[in-house]
């Protein structure tokens, strides 16, 4: 992490150099430079982070900084790690904040998932690991979906501890339908969608309890679904691209598309009517950011 912190030496002269350009500026003015320049900082911090993080592994670690201009306030950059091995899932906060109690955070995330568990997807992108015979269900056009794996284990996560790391609650139905997705990781205990959704953008959606996604819903960008429990998706809905995996039972009704891949630790009841069709671009790796 050394040229990290070389990094941070750099950039905090920069901005020193910045805020002392506004030094006689009126205290909103100030107030603005400040937050500005802690943005500034924390920017420059997890582009350079990222750069080299094939070579140099990101760790928690604390850094002083110079005190910036103007106010002379002390700058202090806290990074915080936590990752999801079985899911190659790696998340990074880095908070800058002053001895005002000013702060800047950021929070980046990636889903690069592991080479045996994307093998698993290449070779069937519908993985059930309960059963290796398939079986009829006595409901009508409804038939229980089993395949072999090739000795990959389902990987193991806790939505809850998720939960904690991303601090961000699914948004609400009029939201969704309003705003979209916007590229984050989106939080639920256990929900039912309500039906009729046209939903935008990417996402991850994690669902720590039972889950439904109504009838009639339709989610256009790339969605990861990841649920502890059971998951029941409703009958017409269209998911264009979507990776789930699901650590409880899955059920799909009528004239649903799921195109991307499926992975259930139970059981996966499937309406004949339904289908699932393989995409290799939802195994590529999922990046993003979000600022606050």
């Amino acid at each position: 992490m050394l040229p990290l912190l070389l990094f941070l030496m750099v950039c905090s002269g920069l901005a020193l150099c910045y805020g002392r350009s506004v030094l006689r500026e009126t205290e909103t003015d100030r107030e603005f430079m400040c937050r500005k320049q802690l943005e500034i900082i924390a920017q420059s911090f997890v582009s350079v982070a990222l750069q080299q993080e094939n070579e140099t592994e990101l760790a928690d670690a604390v850094y002083k900084l110079p005190s910036l201009q103007p106010g002379n306030d002390e700058v202090q950059v806290s990074v915080s790690v936590n990752r999801v091995s079985d899911l190659g899932l790696r998340f990074l906060k880095v908070d800058v904040s002053d001895s005002l109690l000013n702060s800047f955070i950021l929070r980046q995330c990636v889903l690069l998932l592991p080479e045996d568990l994307h093998q698993q997807f290449v070779s069937s992108p519908v993985v059930v690991l309960s059963s290796d015979v398939q079986e009829r269900s006595e409901e009508k056009n409804t038939s229980t979906i089993t395949s072999k794996s090739d000795g990959v284990a389902f990987p193991q996560f806790s939505v809850e501890e998720i939960a904690i790391w991303t601090s961000t609650d699914l948004p609400s139905a009029s939201e969704l339908q309003r705003d979209g997705l916007n590229g984050w990781i989106y939080c639920s205990k256990g929900i039912s969608l309500t039906e009729g959704l046209n939903v935008n953008g990417d996402g991850i959606l994690a669902f720590a309890e039972d889950a439904a996604i109504g009838d009639n819903t339709v989610f256009t960008g790339r969605i990861i679904i990841l649920a502890n429990r059971d998951l029941r998706i409703g009958n017409r809905v269209k998911l264009e691209k979507a990776l789930i995996l699901c650590q409880g039972n899955l059920t799909v009704g009528s004239d649903s598309i799921i195109n991307g891949a499926v992975m259930v630790q139970k059981n996966a009841k499937v309406d004949s009517k339904s289908k699932i069709t393989a995409d290799r671009e939802v195994l590529e790796p999922f990046k993003s950011m979000v600022s606050y």
